[in-house]
């Protein structure tokens, strides 16, 4: 492959890559707009099929400038996809009721620091997943696309340009970035940093598609339970829910770290 091809996109690429999804994104959404009562959907429900025509277009001009296959895309590691998704998915399951707890703690935090305008308020009502289509779009739609392009894509490149944890720390910058909001970046930062480490360990898309789906789907749970308000303060979590979490958390980092960590000797660092 040209060595220009395989280190596009670069941090500055990647910005640019963003600018051009989201034109696309708006043309597909202002001409399903358009049609919308042939499509017999609301305006909300159409997210789903914006999303997938944007980013189908995007992928398709980026993959055939690269040279890139979905099978080289989806998993590049010498282990089968099975393999993988059987020793490192159950390790992910028992992160994730840690990982949840800390970022709704940091969630709510966040709204405390700085208070939600009514024009945010509306924006986050707007996202709810409230409907089939929107549950789609958050729970299978997002983590796919989402993984596709920030790990798949753009974290895959730096990793041919930069040292490894300033390749991580870079796509999961631009990933809290891309959630246009002070009130999810921090947290999608932090996941981002840990799905771009789990990508740099497996070389594969699928245990990254798996955390980020059922994180989501967590997050929609958690919106139908009416546990909390976002403007009423920190969630409230037992204590024996805390501990369970916390052993079950160090439980699966352990068991990942164990099984994914290579020496840097055996990588030829």
């Amino acid at each position: 492959m040209d060595k220009k091809k395989e280190t596009f996109p670069n941090v500055l690429e990647a910005l640019m890559l963003f600018v051009a999804l989201y034109m696309v994104e708006y043309v597909v959404g202002a001409a399903l707009y358009d049609v919308r009562g042939v499509l017999s959907m609301e305006p909300r429900d159409l997210t789903g099929m914006i999303m997938v025509l944007g980013n189908g277009v995007i992928f398709t001009v980026v993959m055939h400038y690269k040279g890139l296959t979905y099978r080289e895309l989806f998993h590049s590691s010498s282990a089968s996809a099975s393999a993988t998704m059987l020793v490192v998915f159950p390790a992910i399951a028992l992160t994730l009721p840690l990982i949840f707890m800390a970022m709704s703690m940091l969630d709510a935090a966040t709204v405390m620091l700085f208070p939600m305008t009514s024009q945010e308020q509306a924006l986050f009502a707007n996202m709810k997943a409230d409907s089939v289509g929107m549950i789609v779009a958050i729970c299978v739609l997002a983590p796919v696309l989402e993984e596709m392009l920030f790990r798949g894509i753009i974290l895959r490149s730096f990793l041919g340009q930069y040292p490894k944890w300033a390749a991580i720390l870079a796509s999961a910058g631009l990933f809290g970035f891309a959630h246009m909001n002070i009130y999810q970046y921090v947290g999608a930062v932090i996941i981002g940093v840990f799905l771009g480490w789990l990508y740099e360990r497996t070389k594969s898309l699928l245990p990254c598609i798996g955390h980020h789906a059922a994180y989501n789907t967590l997050c929609v749970a958690q919106e139908w339970s009416y546990v909390r308000d976002a403007q009423e303060g920190l969630p409230q979590f037992a204590f024996s829910s805390w501990l369970i979490a916390m052993l079950s958390g160090a439980a699966g980092a352990a068991f990942l770290y164990r099984v994914l960590h290579v020496p840097a000797a055996q990588r030829g660092e």
